[in-house]
């Protein structure tokens, strides 16, 4: 990896821009690049396959880019059954790659250091604050294809992927980029500090401007909030999904079912015994609810989204489904199962900006075989209200089996034509 010390200031151009945490720098004088890129594409064509059995995570090797059908030097990140995931060292952007496309890497190739070095902001720690979902759109504007100077203050190693992570100052046009960026960073109050889920990650948004406490429940729905969900930016978690729309539109469950287990028994016994409570006509979007499932006859907690005249558009918070229900099979929502946080949590991929680009036809089918019924491991990278569905939706990385989904979908996400 390239000789980069603390307090050196660098040269360079963005080649791949995640988010202020995940960025990957080129160094401008591009002459040592060239050349790796001209002898990468000469020993491409005389080098075997690298047998499937070699193919694990760190290996180095030669890939062929499918959008310009040129190969690259690559680092193995994972292995599926016919592709690999590989990640290229000279530029940072990752992508998946058929087995018969990665190729031995001629150990002259392997002695010149990688071209791009992975960075992160300085002055930002994930533990101590969070992002909001403004800043991946002006940060990339900020920085991309412009020259800029970045002083290292710190490296550690990134291990997700194994390489080292340099924590830096950005300068361009001689403005501090961490300055400009500083507004959209939230730091966690000291009071929450050691409680990262109750600061960032609330369901703050699972309630009615007009809370009501009143614990006769024959009288009148509870609209107070749900409990918060114990989610953590800094915090892996196994998942299941749970409802599965598209990429930017899924939810998830938390693999351990011990808490919706409860709940779900919880509702059915509540459910049971309000059989003969009168339908509150005073409720509307926003109210917490019982609702019977049409399709098991089965309680479970549930959202108002829409009020009609016979009937209610429901979500379901422990799913993510939705159902239009009958006004007679609605009952109001005791307040023990207010103290129970959703288990269900609405996501959406992080690193596709639908501004900038979009979906092809396969995306979607292709989505739902990677996530059905497969353990998934998650992390969270923001959270923003959804415009549609008054829940919040939370911004995530999703792995399965060790490779990454997000990843794996660049394939059928298609940029506009004038977004570089």
């Amino acid at each position: 990896w390239p000789n980069i010390s603390q307090n050196m200031t660098v040269d360079v151009y963005a080649s791949s821009i995640a988010g202020p945490h995940y960025f990957w720098c080129q160094h401008a004088n591009t002459e040592d690049l060239d050349k790796v890129s001209s002898l990468a594409k000469e020993a491409a064509q005389g080098q075997d396959v690298i047998p499937p059995e070699n193919l694990k995570p760190g290996t180095p090797c030669l890939a062929l880019f499918s959008e310009d059908n040129q190969w690259y030097r690559a680092q193995v990140t994972s292995k599926a059954d016919k592709t690999v995931h590989v990640m290229f060292v000279d530029y940072g952007n990752e992508c998946g790659v058929e087995q018969k496309y990665v190729r031995l890497l001629p150990l002259n190739l392997l002695e010149m250091v990688p071209q791009a070095f992975l960075c992160c902001l300085d002055g930002f720690m994930e533990s101590s604050g969070s992002w909001d979902e403004k800043v991946y759109d002006d940060f990339y504007n900020l920085i991309v294809d412009k020259p800029l100077k970045v002083t290292v203050a710190a490296m550690e190693n990134y291990s997700e992927i194994a390489v080292p992570q340099h924590s830096v100052t950005v300068e361009c046009d001689k403005i501090e980029v961490n300055k400009v960026i500083q507004k959209y960073w939230k730091s966690f109050s000291s009071e929450h500090c050691g409680d990262v889920a109750q600061t960032n990650t609330s369901f703050h948004n699972f309630q009615n401007s007009n809370n009501t406490h009143n614990l006769d429940a024959s009288k009148e729905m509870s609209t107070s909030m749900y409990k918060q969900p114990e989610m953590s930016r800094s915090k892996t978690e196994m998942v299941y999904a749970s409802c599965i729309a598209e990429p930017t539109f899924f939810w998830c469950q938390f693999a351990n079912t011990e808490d919706l287990c409860k709940v779900s028994q919880l509702a059915q016994e509540a459910g049971e015994a309000q059989q003969d409570v009168t339908f509150p006509q005073c409720i509307g979007p926003g109210s917490h609810c019982l609702a019977l499932f049409p399709d098991d006859k089965l309680w479970y907690r549930a959202l108002i989204v829409q009020k009609g005249d016979k009937s209610l558009h429901v979500l379901f918070v422990d799913y993510g489904n939705e159902s239009d229900i009958d006004i007679q099979d609605i009952r109001p929502l005791p307040e023990n199962l207010l103290e129970q946080a959703p288990q269900a949590f609405l996501c959406r991929l992080f690193g596709f900006d639908e501004s900038k680009g979009s979906w092809d036809d396969q995306a979607y089918d292709f989505f739902y075989n990677l996530l059905i019924e497969k353990p998934l491991k998650l992390q969270v990278f923001s959270v923003e209200n959804h415009s549609e569905v008054p829940v919040p939706q939370y911004s995530v990385e999703i792995k399965c089996k060790g490779v990454s989904i997000n990843a794996s979908l660049l394939q059928h996400w298609k940029l506009k034509e004038n977004v570089l």
